[in-house]
């Protein structure tokens, strides 16, 4: 059946190819010559690793004896220790996480990123999952690797950027001030969302399941003698081959 409709069938997969491949790609005149550009982006990902800390180093220290002189209520000055807890930080971290969400930032982003890409600040967890490290990892999102990367730089330099300029408007003297380091720049970006084909597979199945169903009625419209196909006969029974002739005839 299939066969003897084959043009529709044919017709079906031209049209089901076209619609699956318009699908899946535009056509792109801006060149003076034809070309095919996917609809869709893809989306990669990378990351720069920002460590929270102070200036000195205290992670190298085995203990903190060195303290600072600071206004007491009297006359006499109060020393209290240089670092700060270590524990301290890794709370920081996660505030930090979500001051990177703020729109200062984003609005500060947004201003030399391109229009396609995006960020997410993520906290550093130990390997086990059990703990945070006073560390982030500022994501960057893109529909090429280039792009990605500049997306994760951009947002951490923003983000340092930011904070400095608060602790500025706060007058925390420098050697008071929470460091936020650049331990990592963007690594290497990979993908993590390839386009989809699920569409065009649709469509393409679509057209196919529609001029497969067309063959069906076109052949159930067609006459009976038709339909019976080549090599089968009608056979029809004249009067004198009936039972009731035949009967009669040995009756006699």
């Amino acid at each position: 059946m299939l066969w003897r409709f084959r043009v529709v069938v044919a017709l079906g997969v031209i049209i089901g190819s076209l619609l699956a491949l318009t699908s899946f790609a535009r056509v792109d005149l801006s060149g003076g010559t034809p070309a095919l550009t996917a609809r869709d982006d893809e989306v990669w990902l990378s990351a720069s690793t920002l460590f929270v800390t102070q200036a000195g180093f205290p992670w190298g220290r085995t203990i903190f004896d060195e303290t600072i002189e600071v206004e007491g209520a009297g006359d006499e000055p109060t020393l209290i220790p240089r670092f700060g807890d270590p524990g301290r930080y890794s709370g920081l971290a996660t505030l930090y996480v979500e001051l990177a969400k703020g729109d200062d930032v984003r609005r500060a982003f947004r201003a030399k990123a391109p229009p396609s890409v995006t960020y997410q600040p993520e906290v550093v967890k130990s390997s086990d999952g059990g703990s945070v490290l006073p560390m982030i990892y500022m994501k960057g999102f893109g529909p090429s690797a280039r792009l990605a990367e500049a997306a994760a730089n951009i947002a951490a330099e923003e983000f340092r950027r930011y904070l400095a300029s608060e602790q500025v408007q706060a007058r925390i003297s420098k050697d008071r001030r929470v460091s936020v380091v650049v331990t990592s720049k963007a690594i290497p970006a990979a993908i993590v969302e390839p386009r989809s084909i699920v569409r065009p597979i649709f469509l393409f199945l679509l057209a196919m399941m529609a001029s497969i169903g067309l063959a069906f009625v076109l052949e159930n419209l067609r006459p009976s003698g038709r339909r019976s196909g080549p090599g089968v006969r009608s056979v029809v029974l004249s009067e004198a081959d009936t039972p009731s002739a035949t009967s009669s005839k040995r009756t006699a």
